[in-house]
């Protein structure tokens, strides 16, 4: 959980000794050990009552989704098994239509104002 290395336990239990001195240390770490316990404890409690409350709800979930998967693959197998059997004929292309031409204030190229009866500020 908190990823110390055998220098780092080391270092701390020299400091702890240090700073508390040989009497406390023991008492402390005995104290430190069982609320570490105590901690781990509380943790997997409340995991384990996590895991149990969502159980059923996840459960559900799987299944409509599993539900959902299955129509899916039985809709795709069938679009599938209907494509082979009667392949859709192509439609001949038909060229696109053109767009009608705009009221005379525009030039063959489509440039505005390049008729010159209307004038340059027509």
């Amino acid at each position: 959980m908190f990823n110390f290395s055998g220098s780092e336990i080391i270092f701390l239990l020299i400091l702890g000794l240090v700073v508390l001195g040989p009497e406390k240390l023991p008492s402390v770490l005995r104290r430190a050990g069982r609320l570490y316990g105590e901690f781990k404890r509380m943790t997997s409690d409340a995991q384990s009552e996590m895991r149990r409350a969502f159980a059923e709800p996840i459960r559900d979930i799987q299944q409509t989704v599993s539900s959902y998967k299955t129509e899916f693959e039985a809709g795709a197998r069938s679009v599938a098994d209907d494509l082979r059997s009667d392949p859709v004929q192509p439609t001949p292309q038909q060229p696109p239509l053109a767009d009608p031409p705009a009221s005379g204030s525009t030039d063959p190229d489509g440039a505005p104002g390049a008729n010159p009866e209307q004038g340059p500020l027509a």
